[in-house]
């Protein structure tokens, strides 16, 4: 993996207006990721950041106060949600969703850095609610999907939004932080295929997914 193949990793979901996040803040945390992901927790320190990304060590704490603030700035930094138009129909708008994240799931370093960022999350309470306000606001296109077809009848009013995202999440997110695997186009067709069949779509131009892409 090299550092180029970070630009593919489309890192930039920042907020504009934030002074942290101009040309150096954004080669801070490039570094950070690269760190995160060639050597996970253990040999993250400041001075190895700041050598990492040719910076003084004022540079980075004129930003971030510390290594935790650093972490936070990373997981909005390197972490982005799934873009799926609205075409008028749940099935290949689902498809679109798991076609998203495959790509980014599958992106170099993202086993690690995830795998890291929970670790964080496990044993630092504010990094956990970091998390857990990232993950809120990157689901939010699965909970837009989901809530589309519920308005449209082709999904059942009560069901619960939150179980039913965990219920898609899950398995996807397992494959690739977890087991490590990478996820083909076979397995997105397969989880799809689940999916509908669990939720009791039936897809009224008699759409199923066949291994065609959005």
């Amino acid at each position: 993996m090299t550092d180029d193949d970070f630009m593919t990793l489309e890192t930039q979901t920042v907020v504009a207006d934030d002074p942290a996040f101009d040309d150096a803040g954004a080669q801070i945390l490039d570094a950070a990721v690269r760190m995160l992901a060639y050597g996970g927790l253990s040999g993250f320190t400041i001075d190895r950041l700041a050598a990492e990304a040719r910076v003084s060590k004022t540079s980075i704490y004129r930003r971030w106060p510390d290594k935790m603030a650093i972490f936070r700035a990373v997981m909005g930094y390197w972490g982005r949600r799934a873009e799926v138009s609205d075409v008028g129909h749940l099935g290949r708008e689902l498809q679109a969703w798991y076609v998203d994240r495959q790509a980014f799931y599958n992106g170099p370093g993202w086993r690690a850095v995830a795998a890291s960022v929970m670790e964080l999350a496990a044993h630092a309470p504010e990094i956990g609610e970091a998390m857990a306000a990232y993950q809120r606001a990157t689901w939010d296109t699965l909970r837009r999907i989901l809530q589309r077809g519920i308005d449209r009848g082709d999904l059942d009013e009560g069901l619960d939004l939150d179980l039913l995202e965990q219920f898609l999440i899950g398995p996807i997110y397992y494959r690739g932080i977890l087991g490590g695997l990478e996820i083909t186009d076979e397995v997105v067709d397969g989880f799809l295929h689940l999916v509908l069949r669990a939720l009791g779509y039936a897809a009224p131009d008699g759409w199923v997914p066949s291994g065609e892409r959005p």
